[in-house]
């Protein structure tokens, strides 16, 4: 439905040419909803860790992204709460299982420092989060009032 309202949006908007196909739908909708900026993220450190979760299946790309966005910028290591969102859960449980997941597969590094907070390393990017607090409250990145017909 989502992806319906998208291509009369875009239409609306006077868009021409090719329309963006559902699967390229889906994976710049979940690249918005982890917080990376299309239009900023274009630079080749970027466009590596895009094409890393492009392997990836559709539900950890998201939380991937999440994960490159944080560790690019040096910002704090997302909470369980906000992993646990992005990968369409409330379940904190389910975020530590995905971040397992991620970590036996060898895409992400994850350690504890003192106090408890979490850090996590993407070695295929050389890119680390600052320290976090694994269980703090939920900060899902900015969407609100996103234009999406910019992704087309």
């Amino acid at each position: 439905m989502l992806y319906q309202d998208f291509l009369v949006r875009c239409r609306s908007h006077g868009l021409r040419g090719e329309a963006v196909n559902l699967a390229g739908f889906r994976r710049r909708l979940t690249a918005c909803r982890a917080g990376a900026d299309i239009a900023a993220e274009t630079s080749p450190d970027w466009d590596k860790a895009a094409a890393i979760a492009a392997g990836l299946s559709d539900d950890i790309q998201g939380v991937f992204l999440l994960l490159a966005r944080a560790a690019n910028a040096g910002a704090a290591c997302p909470a369980d709460a906000t992993v646990a969102r992005i990968y369409g859960s409330r379940s904190a449980s389910r975020a530590r299982s995905v971040l397992a997941y991620m970590e036996q597969r060898g895409l992400i590094v994850a350690s504890r420092v003192a106090g408890g907070y979490r850090i996590i390393a993407l070695p295929g990017l050389g890119w680390e989060t600052a320290p976090g607090d694994p269980a703090g409250p939920e900060q899902l990145p900015p969407t609100e009032g996103a234009d999406l017909t910019a992704v087309a």
